[in-house]
């Protein structure tokens, strides 16, 4: 539900023994940490250092043995005998950092700071709010000095993600670098919806053990890339376990439906509410002010609707009574499956959050709830007022069509002005399902415009791990999270010339081919979605483009004929995309065809979904696609 994930690690720091240090003369750097492949450096902690600095020093360790061949020996302050001339890392908050006057107290949250002198290296960050929630401050600086420094790039989960430059020398000039994220919370869920992908994987005959062993390594992709934040925040579907809590008690807290019934039985835990009801706002209030009490740490708690079901929105007099006939046409499924046109619910539901936000501002004061701007409610509100203690997730932007995206900047620019707190929550990044689409610009520039109008969090749905197709997005976005401003075409030329090597050339073309054929079809604004006309999306990928950007991929290939085997295989993880854009477009096709009678040979269709299937089987649980979570929606 976005709260922030700190992990259990040990406290325990060794003390040195039996140092490996190769001593000489300070040279003209301002640090040497290894020379001629030998240390020349401690790692210093603490004697009881935080979570944070622990990971920092370990992750130091293993990247400078992965470069240079040394292996740094790591050491607790007080027990730790330095040899004269052995440069020191500090990491993290110790003594002997604050008598060189760095000490996070001075820092703000999630702050990092990096300074090389006189030996010294010191990487620290703040890692704990003042009242007392963990941060990874020092975790964040020691990635940040991998990166800008020692030139270390993490492109996707696997065997394949690891870019570290070797020499068996480093030495590190004057270095001051402070640096604090200015978003509260940026967040990308690694999606692990296991129901869904145990059907997925039931489908395919793979295991579930299988499935969490090779994704047990992705965590380390999003940590490096500092994904996280300092906010404790709730703000998802609030009310799943009600209709169980209250059905049977209080029917008349539940919608009423087209038949005159409340009932939301078989739904799950997907009921729709009754929000004008008195009797639910007073519960709403109550349950929000007791999960805050209970844990003054929390930053919000949600009261957010539940999501989607067979069930439709109350219709009673006192919920019509809030919406404004003015508003906004949407259309609001119905339980037969047909769709009701009617005004925007946002008034209706901004009124909602409003009555539950006075209570709790009464008994709870400054703390907060949160709240969606989604579905049918998801259009700014025309008169109904939020209040200061609501935080709203704005639910939209998608890049396959450019009607949605121009929409979805129209609303977000509207609740930003109606909005006292507004973070991102978009379902963007299921879009495509698998098929190689491409977005990094459109992704930088609505990320900027929203920095710039008042989104202090992310949290993106999700990661799906499609990384042959859609990896370039899941990197530029995690790097524009640390810095909004950063520049895109610099990120995308780096993550080319990191992966690729002298391959860079045709593979930067590749990605920019994608990213316009992904511009193309939106300029159309005809793409609908996979449930209205998925046909559409796979027409896209024509025999002719594939052979087009397999012929980029071939250039980039011989490019790097007889050299690192590691560039090699990352060209041939992208091929694999295209392999999969042929036959699930090959699959997508024939099933259109069937659907509207166009399809005379009936075995054209079972080869087709054959075909697709054999390749699910041939590639396995892989990091190129994520067969499992394509099986469950059909694929």
């Amino acid at each position: 539900m976005g709260n922030l994930h700190t992990a259990n690690h040990n406290h325990t720091v060794p003390a040195v023994l039996g140092l490996s240090l190769v001593l000489a003369s300070q040279s003209a750097h301002a640090v040497t940490l290894v020379q001629d492949g030998r240390a020349r450096s401690v790692i210093v902690l603490a004697d009881e250092p935080t979570p944070a600095a622990t990971t920092a020093a370990s992750e130091l360790q293993a990247y400078l043995q992965k470069i240079s061949g040394a292996t740094v020996p790591i050491g607790a302050e007080s027990r730790t005998s330095l040899p004269a001339g052995a440069s020191l890392i500090l990491v993290g908050d110790s003594k002997r950092a604050a008598e060189l006057g760095l000490t996070s107290a001075d820092l703000g949250l999630e702050s990092i700071r990096i300074r090389a002198t006189d030996n010294t290296l010191a990487i620290l960050g703040r890692d704990a709010r003042p009242d007392g929630v963990a941060l990874r401050g020092t975790e964040w600086a020691a990635y940040v000095f991998l990166e800008k420094y020692l030139g270390v790039r993490w492109l996707w989960p696997g065997e394949l993600d690891e870019v570290v430059p070797r020499q068996s020398t480093i030495e590190l000039p004057d270095i001051d670098y402070a640096y604090t994220p200015p978003l509260r919370q940026r967040n990308i869920r690694n999606y692990r919806n296991l129901d869904r992908i145990q059907r997925g994987l039931d489908k395919l005959g793979f295991s579930r053990e299988d499935f969490l062993k090779k994704h047990a390594d992705s965590g380390p992709w999003f940590a490096r890339h500092r994904i996280g934040g300092s906010m404790r925040l709730s703000y998802g579907h609030a009310y799943g376990s009600w209709w169980d809590d209250y059905g049977t008690e209080h029917p008349e807290w539940f919608a009423l439906q087209p038949d005159g019934t409340r009932d939301q039985s078989g739904v799950g835990n997907r009921a729709r509410l009754c929000v004008s009801n008195e009797g639910l706002i007073a519960e709403a209030a109550r349950r929000a002010c007791e999960q805050l009490e209970a844990d003054p740490q929390r930053d919000s708690v949600s009261i957010s609707p539940n999501d989607g079901g067979r069930t439709t929105f109350c219709m009673c007099d006192g919920c019509k009574a809030w919406d404004v006939p003015e508003a906004e046409k949407v259309q609001i499924r119905q339980p037969d499956g047909t769709y009701l046109e009617y005004p925007s619910l946002s008034d209706r539901y901004v009124t909602f959050y409003a009555r539950v936000a006075d209570i709790v501002a009464k008994r709870c004061p400054g703390r907060f709830l949160g709240a969606y701007a989604y579905s049918v409610y998801r259009t700014p509100p025309v008169r109904a007022k939020l209040p200061p203690n609501l935080i709203i997730g704005f639910v939209g932007f998608d890049y396959l069509n450019d009607d949605s995206r121009d929409k979805a900047r129209e609303w977000w620019a509207g609740w930003a002005k109606a909005a006292h707190k507004l973070f991102l929550r978009p379902n963007l990044l299921h879009s495509g399902k698998g098929f190689p689409v491409l977005f990094p610009h459109k992704l930088a520039e609505d990320l900027r415009y929203c920095a710039s109008t008042g989104m202090i969090v992310t949290d993106f749905d999700s990661c799906v791990h499609h990384w042959a197709t859609n990896g370039l997005n899941y990197y530029v976005l995690a790097r524009l999270l640390w810095d909004p401003r950063a520049n895109v075409d610099k990120i995308i030329a780096d993550y080319c010339r990191a992966g690729f090597s002298r391959a860079a050339p045709p593979v930067k073309r590749y990605f920019a081919k994608l990213e316009r054929l992904t511009s193309k079809l939106a300029a159309t604004r005809t793409y609908q979605g996979r449930k209205v006309n998925h046909y559409v999306l796979a027409e896209l990928y024509s025999d002719r483009v594939l052979e087009e950007l397999g012929d980029l991929l071939d250039r980039a290939e011989q490019l790097v004929e007889g050299e690192d085997p590691r560039v090699a295989e990352r060209i041939q993880f992208l091929r694999v995309g295209l392999e999969f854009a042929r036959v699930n477009r090959d699959a997508i096709l024939a099933k259109h065809a069937a659907r509207a009678g166009e399809l005379e040979d009936k075995d054209t269709l079972q080869a087709a979904l054959d075909a697709r299937e054999a390749f699910y089987q041939k590639l396995g649980l892989s990091w190129e696609i994520n067969s499992p979570y394509l099986k469950f929606y059909g694929y």
